[in-house]
């Protein structure tokens, strides 16, 4: 009886540790994940983070013109870093990322461009640009304790 009982408890003890094993295994591949263009997904929901606190940039606001029904839903060109997974959005809307093919094709003139995104590991810069008012805005951010923050940047309207 005592036999029976050790072989049960080293089974459920090899059972479990290669349970866990298993879970870890696939954790780990879980935050490894590929996503388009080799951007891992750490770094893909950086990108969104940055992306969204820089269209969030309190001196920007002005140049979407939220009153006009037709400037909404906020419009972004599409590039390689800025594609249409990014979930964004402004005024209580998911910002469309459109290619300049649709764009083109739908007529639409009021979009943001932008013209630099360079993400490093603790500081990236951007420079942005929205044609139909003839305003932009460069800077950098700073990461400071895992949070991004404005370090220095400019808006301007020609």
């Amino acid at each position: 009886m005592k036999n029976i009982v050790r072989v049960l408890v080293l089974l459920l003890v090899f059972t479990s540790c290669k349970n866990t094993s298993k879970n870890t295994v696939e954790i780990t591949v879980e935050n490894l994940s590929y996503t388009k263009d080799s951007i891992s997904q750490p770094a893909f929901n950086e990108t969104q983070i940055i992306v969204q606190k820089i269209l969030d940039l309190p001196e920007l606001q002005w140049v979407y013109h939220q009153e006009l029904k037709e400037r909404l839903p906020v419009k972004v060109l599409e590039s390689k870093l800025i594609d249409k997974r990014l979930i964004l959005h402004k005024f209580g809307q998911t910002v469309s990322i459109l290619s300049m093919s649709e764009l083109e094709k739908e007529g639409i003139k009021d979009y943001v461009v932008f013209n630099k995104i360079e993400i490093g590991k603790d500081i990236t810069y951007f420079a942005l640009n929205y044609k139909i008012e003839g305003a932009g805005c460069s800077g950098k951010l700073i990461k400071e304790n895992g949070e991004w923050s404005f370090s220095n940047y400019s808006v301007w309207e020609r």
